[in-house]
């Protein structure tokens, strides 16, 4: 599922504002801070051209892939990070743990389960 990075489209222009935002700032990343469990029977789709995943719910936690347009991801369950923002953890159509993408590039803002 890992895409080459595009531009995003117009729709998601204050996502990306919010993402970067957070960029600019100290987080925490990881499991061992960010821990999460399947407990959301939810699935989405992408909505912008190529949505990064990361190591923890934040812009500035390391990439580990991203997921292309009209990608369903399924999901784990949400958290709310420092900013105010959710990220959800996704999983892929093999069951494959991804890793937190940004709900706001999720068709349906992500889980509706807490981890």
């Amino acid at each position: 599922m890992t895409v080459p990075a595009q531009a995003a489209p117009a729709s998601s222009t204050l996502a990306s504002s919010v993402a970067a935002a957070e960029d600019t700032q100290a987080v925490t990343c990881g499991n061992a801070y960010w821990p999460h469990g399947n407990y959301d029977t939810g699935s989405g789709k992408v909505t912008v051209s190529s949505a990064a995943v990361h190591t923890g719910p934040y812009g500035a936690c390391t990439t580990v892939g991203s997921v292309s347009q009209g990608t369903t991801v399924y999901y784990d369950c949400y958290v709310v990070n420092d900013y105010g923002n959710t990220w959800t953890w996704i999983r892929d159509g093999n069951g494959s743990s991804l890793g937190w993408i940004y709900d706001a590039y999720l068709d349906d803002n992500g889980a509706t389960v807490g981890c």
